[in-house]
């Protein structure tokens, strides 16, 4: 623990002329680690992901309706977005090279082998998968974020346009207490660290068919997250030649973690591990002097119309009272600027201090 503040202390110290991040505040679960002590000087690491957020986009819907007395209320849309302008992919690559080459170090420096993509493949739980090799940036399955892969870092992936000869091997595949007894007990380290700048703001209180206001606020704010839900708008699903269906307005949801997570071997029982580490944050490690934190707003009332022989918003045809109620859309988009140098050494300076607060705790558990 003492080594651990010292540690960040001194981080804090060294920043103090340039960027600033906030206090690293950890939160761990562990259990049996210990007992790899003397079992294994091995490693490997399965994931290595540095995620960061480059645009944010998120829509609220009102829809309109048929009231009494003739009364019509129009639908409305609003829709907001935010983007980082001037982030380069060479200097977030330079960076998560750097951050993974230090991240190696840390155990190696103690005595330990990293095991191989081209190793780990010969395994059972691995047959059929296929290895990609960094460096690059690619989309990741979390709609405006990228992940940037390592130069000299490879990974091994399922091809699922590709049937494995063994089916039951898609499922043992996910099991990495598996992996690491089929490894000889090594560590198999998962590590994502999630770099995020927006958050969409709650709308408050909402009194239903009163509330006749599309909302939507966006609040940015540079940080490495720690739980965060990731909101997007859901796009319809295509059904061929039958067009698409969905609701209009919905988000989709999912939750992240920055975390670094350690497996070591599998118990008799189940598939369940020996020990295991799961390195977390109490609080996001907020990262300033790289953009301010603001608010994007966007908003649309709907049209309410209500027909009276004063009105001119209607028309009487054979008896009848036809009204045209406008469906109303709005959006705000803003991009902001900001310097990717600045932005690179932001990410680095926040993982960094997280990946090197948590491989001291599992190095200090193991050793």
């Amino acid at each position: 623990m003492k080594t651990r503040l010292l540690l960040i202390a001194m981080l804090t110290i060294s920043l103090a002329n340039a960027q600033q991040i906030s206090e690293v505040k950890l939160k761990t679960r562990e259990f049996g680690l210990k007992k790899a002590k003397k079992e294994t000087k091995k490693v490997f690491i399965k994931s290595f992901n540095i995620y960061y957020e480059v645009y944010k986009e998120a829509v609220d819907y009102k829809n309109g309706y048929n009231g009494t007395r003739g009364k019509k209320v129009g639908s409305a849309t609003a829709r907001a977005a935010v983007g980082l302008d001037g982030v380069q992919k060479d200097d977030i690559q330079e960076k998560t090279d750097l951050l993974y080459k230090e991240f190696v170090n840390d155990f190696t420096s103690k005595g330990y082998e990293i095991i191989t993509a081209d190793e780990a493949s010969k395994i059972e739980t691995f047959e059929g998968w296929e290895k990609a090799t960094g460096p690059f940036v690619r989309e990741s399955e979390l709609p405006g974020v990228l992940t940037c892969v390592p130069n000299g870092y490879s990974y091994l992936f399922k091809n699922r346009s590709k049937v494995s000869k063994k089916l039951n091997q898609i499922f043992k595949g996910l099991k990495t207490p598996v992996i690491s007894k089929e490894l000889d007990n090594a560590l198999v380290i998962d590590v994502n660290v999630y770099i995020m700048f927006s958050e969409i703001a709650s709308k408050g209180f909402n009194l239903g068919s009163l509330d006749k206001v599309a909302k939507v606020k966006i609040n940015t704010n540079l940080r490495l997250a720690n739980n965060y839900t990731v909101q997007s708008p859901k796009e319809p699903t295509k059904l061929g030649v039958f067009g698409s269906i969905g609701i209009k307005g919905a988000m989709t949801s999912k939750n992240i973690t920055s975390s670094v997570d350690v497996v070591y071997g599998k118990a008799k029982i189940a598939a369940s591990a020996i020990g295991q580490y799961n390195g977390g944050i109490k609080k996001s490690i907020e990262i300033q002097g790289v953009m301010k934190k603001d608010k994007i707003r966007a908003y649309q009332k709907q049209q309410t119309v209500v027909p009276t022989s004063f009105s001119n918003n209607y028309q009487q045809i054979g008896g009848m009272t036809l009204v045209t109620v406008e469906n109303r859309f709005s959006k705000n988009a803003t991009w902001i600027k900001v310097d990717s140098k600045k932005y690179a050494e932001g990410l680095y300076n926040a993982s960094s201090a997280f990946l090197k607060a948590n491989t001291e705790e599992i190095l200090d558990k193991v050793n």
